[in-house]
């Protein structure tokens, strides 16, 4: 059985999402896995609506079994978010290609680009751009100009340099997973859909507040899915509803914690949080002062989002990953995770976070991280849930 491994957020799934799980299955998968970022995002917000949703909603529409990316993957960088995903896929033991979208279509390419990142001249290179004060994927893109101009196009792309990632992390691992990517086609990110085809990015998608906007881009299995949510006051998450509470946090928060959050101690940027945090009455506020030409908006709210739920960079620095959670499958899919036990897979697979947590310190800490993200994300929400549903949530079975 050909296993194929796709990373996502899903959200919320639309008709992009269902073609490249169809194309996957094209090139002769036969199962599909997906790696599914949580309640908290890869952009540093929230989610939109519910991981579960997105997992049923992937289940609907072609994937075979669906994994939760633990909060410190999700809530991270494009390395960081790779690094969850792919050591996910790779410690399966049974997965055989990762599919991914891609503007250039070249999965030879995009490997290429990843075997660059790793070379001492390369990272030299990124680092002087770096100290010119401009963005890490604009020094990134500097670099390959000038090391492998034949790449640069490939720097340029965003699902190009996602993809390449992926990539690096496979060859990292001396991962038995190949690339193979699908070139995406329609909406790009955050546009509408394009000569009406149906295809719109997940960014345009969120802006809409309700379901029937929404029906024209998701297949129609999903519309209903997210009426069905809408109605019952489970979407939109609204970031408004819980900025008092964000803004409360890091108020009671002294400068050194924030050195301790992922991404925030490098260049002495804990300084530059503490002060907006000290200054600003709104997350629009706060952002603003954060954000510069150097440091992206994306990264600004990762801090903000990791600050927020408690996240500290030990629990990265000093561990791994952990355990295996179960979202969601089908039969296929219970037929994968029993290959993965016969290819020796020595981490341990559960849908129950309950029982994950007792397996190790490190997975007690990722768990709690995990019930906190779900206990405060349902407080956005037009009808909040209880807290512990993290932990009483049953796994989706299609």
């Amino acid at each position: 059985m050909k296993i194929a491994g796709i990373i996502a957020e899903y959200d919320p799934f639309h008709n992009g999402h269902a073609y490249q799980i169809a194309k996957t299955r094209d090139a002769g998968a036969e199962a599909v896995v997906v790696v599914l970022g949580g309640e908290f995002t890869q952009r540093g917000e929230p989610a939109w609506c519910s991981k579960y949703t997105r997992a049923k909603a992937a289940l609907l529409c072609g994937a075979d079994l669906v994994l939760e990316m633990p909060v410190p993957y999700a809530v991270g960088s494009a390395e960081r978010f790779a690094e969850g995903g792919i050591k996910i896929l790779d410690a399966l033991g049974c997965v055989d290609v990762l599919s991914f979208g891609s503007e250039s279509g070249s999965a030879e390419k995009i490997m290429d680009f990843a075997r660059l990142f790793e070379k001492e001249e390369f990272i030299e290179e990124y680092k002087n751009a770096l100290s010119e004060g401009i963005s890490s994927p604009a020094a990134r893109q500097k670099a390959a100009e000038k090391l492998a101009p034949e790449l640069s196009s490939v720097a340029a792309n965003p699902n190009d340099t996602l993809g390449a990632e992926y990539c690096k992390w496979l060859l990292r691992l001396n991962s038995r997973i190949k690339p193979e990517t699908v070139k995406r086609y329609g909406a790009g990110h955050g546009e509408a859909a394009v000569l009406k085809s149906g295809i719109a990015s997940a960014t345009y998608l969120r802006s809409f507040e309700e379901p029937e906007d929404i029906f024209p881009f998701v297949p129609y299995k999903v519309y209903e899915l997210l009426a069905k949510d809408y109605r019952e006051g489970k979407l939109p998450f609204s970031e408004k509803k819980i900025e008092p509470a964000v803004l409360a946090v890091l108020r009671m928060m002294r400068e050194e914690d924030f050195a301790k959050i992922p991404d925030c101690a490098a260049e002495g940027l804990y300084h530059r949080v503490y002060d907006a945090v000290r200054e600003a009455s709104s997350l629009e506020e706060l952002y603003g002062l954060i954000k510069t030409k150097r440091y992206a908006m994306s990264r600004v709210k990762r801090i903000v989002s990791g600050a927020f739920l408690g996240l500290d960079d030990s629990v990265l620095k000093n561990a791994d990953l952990p355990y295996i959670r179960v979202l969601g499958m089908n039969d296929t899919g219970a037929a994968v995770l029993k290959n993965a036990k016969e290819s020796g897979c020595s981490i341990p697979i559960s849908a129950s976070l309950a029982d994950l947590e007792k397996t190790s310190e490190t997975a007690r800490a990722f768990a709690v991280l995990e019930a906190k993200a779900e206990d405060v994300w349902q407080l956005g929400l037009p009808s909040p849930g209880k807290c512990g549903l993290a932990y009483k949530t049953k796994i989706i079975k299609l």
